[in-house]
């Protein structure tokens, strides 16, 4: 077989068109027939335009323009190609991890088995720059090297025998080249430089707490704080009366976050380190760690980089995924999903690790759309979902619509005739998976309404667990399900003696953000428990730490994260319910809009007020002038700091 690539040692400048390339799942088009149609793809321009940036070595304008890209307008034949140049780019701005993910998402949408070879060999490339050496191995050892050419075949022994030899120094890089899915090339092996780390004295009773403690945060750092300063002093161990914990400013920078790193270890000389609490240098702070062999116990809810200095005790994203795929698939019957999510680190961390997870339980992404995160009208990314966005191919059924109201003499759009001037959603999907806070999900949901799309059962994550979900959805909420780690409703017995002994220090009620820190200091206190001398000992403990009991209820260290037992939640009737394992949420009929029964509706029949005119009932008729230019919804988003689960990092 003919390879659809050279390989070289170095990043060339190539002019090269692709196929097709995609964002996410492909959409079908509804037609009248029931046919089913792939979406065309009106942004291809855009995909040769990324494609271009990125053999001129513009890596962030390329990642920007395939953003812009809707998976709407795409085919399944593009998608594989698609999320492989993303992959290429995020490799080649030193963002390995985020590669993997794209390499994986090529994969799993690959419709070219001649091509499977190739993108196995650059998930290797990009498993064997994060350092997981026998994940490389193994895919490297999956590829079928009869259908690549000899000059390619060597390439993948290189790299096997770079990785079995521990050989970690180079950087690949990728030489694209013709109108083939582009992959990238290991160079030659140089010598890998000798580490630099700190030495430096060690106090193993101090423990350093990286908290913003003025400035915008002041107040949650504050109040972190007091959670973690709690279980030090309820511990029934006599010995933590002995630790001494060292609170410094973190402030909101990531310059302000390393200085503060810096005064902990070679100032205060803290043996390990609870934080940081925003998300403002999760990614620098790892390396920063790994240099001062220093463990963070973070409690920010972006995870950061992988790690073995990094422990992350926040809510996990892939528990809630987990927990959420397996009620969706498992419990349910979905199989079908669609997902939308903010395109900040949070929401497309929560995103891709929920399409995993569906597609790991057998489950299909049908749709996946990103938003800004400082959107207030959520028009765009719904009627994207609903394949009313795009309507070029729905071309038939406009014209069937503008058809049968000249045969109706139909002129004038009323609650009656509606359904004769607008497309009807495509609802293809089972259930709709957002990724956000409650604020914003409690428009998002309404504006899925308001387009025609009603009672969808929703999927959500542990920030919906606020009020503000059930006062801006309303009874559109009803049947939505979402996980929660600090269940109040029906707590466990840790859970319950946190919260009354919370309430009786403090005289106030403990929220999740308020737990989440408490479990990382109970994490902390039982490594201490086992005496380590050392930062490195103190990281050691932490990776063979049984069951911690938290505020939370039991907690395991798994893979440099706090893994826990969520519960789930469902709201019924306006009310937060706790949904036993194995039952399912109570949910409405989905509807696509309503439809007139008799079909007979002329322009005779239209009401002449204009309220009723532009589809509004009775109770909500405006007037003219006040007529709203969005969908009718709750208070406008903004991202500010409210609800009982609010993580400043989500906010960032």
């Amino acid at each position: 077989m003919k390879s659809p690539l050279n390989f070289a040692t170095s990043l060339l400048v190539a002019s090269f068109a692709l196929n097709g390339c995609a964002s996410g799942p492909s959409r079908k088009t509804y037609t009248p027939g029931g046919e089913e149609k792939p979406a065309a793809s009106p942004k291809m321009s855009l995909i040769k335009k990324a494609q271009g940036q990125y053999g001129r070595g513009e890596y962030g304008p390329a990642i920007e323009t395939l953003n812009s890209v809707s998976d709407n307008t795409l085919k399944d034949s593009e998608r594989s190609e698609y999320w492989n140049l993303k992959g290429l780019i995020n490799l080649s701005q030193k963002n390995p991890a985020s590669s993997e993910i794209d390499f994986r998402h090529a994969l799993d949408t690959n419709l070219s088995p001649e091509y499977s070879s190739y993108y196995q060999y650059n998930l290797a490339t990009s498993l064997q720059e994060q350092r997981k050496s026998s994940e490389a191995l193994k895919t490297l050892n999956a590829i079928d090297v009869a259908t690549m050419d000899q000059n390619d075949q060597r390439k993948v022994s290189a790299l096997r025998d770079k990785i079995t030899q521990g050989d970690h120094g180079a950087t690949a890089t990728g030489a694209p080249l013709g109108a083939a899915p582009v992959v990238v090339a290991s160079p030659t092996p140089s010598p890998t430089p000798a580490v630099q780390v700190y030495h430096g004295p060690v106090d193993s009773n101090r423990v350093g707490l990286l908290l913003p403690l003025s400035g915008k945060y002041e107040n949650f750092g504050k109040k972190v704080q007091k959670a973690i300063e709690l279980a030090f002093q309820s511990s029934l161990d006599s010995k933590v009366k002995g630790f001494e914990l060292i609170p410094v400013d973190s402030g909101d920078t990531v310059e302000s976050h390393l200085a503060a790193l810096k005064k902990l270890v070679e100032e205060e000389k803290v043996i390990a380190i609870i934080g940081p609490l925003l998300s403002k240098g999760v990614d620098q702070l790892p390396a920063a760690a790994a240099y001062y062999q220093i463990p963070l116990i973070s409690i920010a809810q972006v995870q950061g980089q992988d790690s073995p200095s990094f422990v992350s005790c926040s809510i996990s994203s892939k528990d809630q995924t987990a927990k959420m795929a397996n009620y969706a698939i498992n419990t349910r019957g979905f199989k079908r999903i669609a997902i939308l999510a903010p395109s900040n680190k949070a929401g497309e961390s929560f995103a891709h690790d929920f399409w995993d997870q569906v597609k790991t339980k057998g489950g299909e992404v049908r749709s996946f759309e990103l938003y800004d995160p400082e959107v207030t009208d959520f028009r765009e990314p719904t009627d994207k979902t609903l394949g009313l966005y795009y309507t070029e191919p729905r071309a038939k059924e406009i014209k069937d619509l503008a058809d049968k109201r000249k045969e109706m003499n139909i002129t004038k759009k009323t609650m009656k005739t509606i359904q004769y001037f607008e497309l009807p959603p495509i609802i293809d999907f089972d259930a709709v998976f957002i990724a956000d806070e409650a604020k914003t999900v409690g428009q998002i949901i309404p504006t899925f309404a308001y387009r025609n799309a009603k009672n969808l059962p929703y999927l959500g994550i542990t920030t919906w667990n606020s009020n503000q979900l059930l006062s801006r959805a309303g009874d559109q909420a009803d049947g939505a399900v979402f996980p929660v780690a600090f269940n109040t409703l029906s707590p466990p017995v840790a859970t319950k003696r946190f919260y009354d002994l919370y309430n009786a220090t403090y005289n106030s009620f403990p929220g999740e953000l308020d737990a989440i820190a408490f479990d990382a200091a109970a994490v902390t206190i039982s490594a201490l428990l086992h005496n380590p001398s050392s930062r490195d000992e103190f990281r050691t403990v932490l990776d063979n730490l049984g069951e911690v009991e938290g505020a939370t209820g039991a907690i395991k260290i798994q893979d440099h994260h706090c893994s826990r037992d969520l519960a789930l939640y469902t709201v019924k009737k306006g009310k937060f319910e706790v949904l036993p394992d194995g039952e399912k949420a109570e949910n409405k009929e989905p509807s696509a809009g309503a439809q007139n029964p008799n079909g007979d509706v002329s322009d005779e029949e239209s009401v002449s007020d204009e309220g009723e005119e532009q589809g509004f009932t009775p109770a909500e008729q405006p007037t003219k002038k006040q007529m709203p230019s969005k969908p009718k919804a709750p208070k406008q988003v903004t991202r500010d700091m409210q609800g009982p689960n609010y993580n400043p990092a989500a906010s960032e």
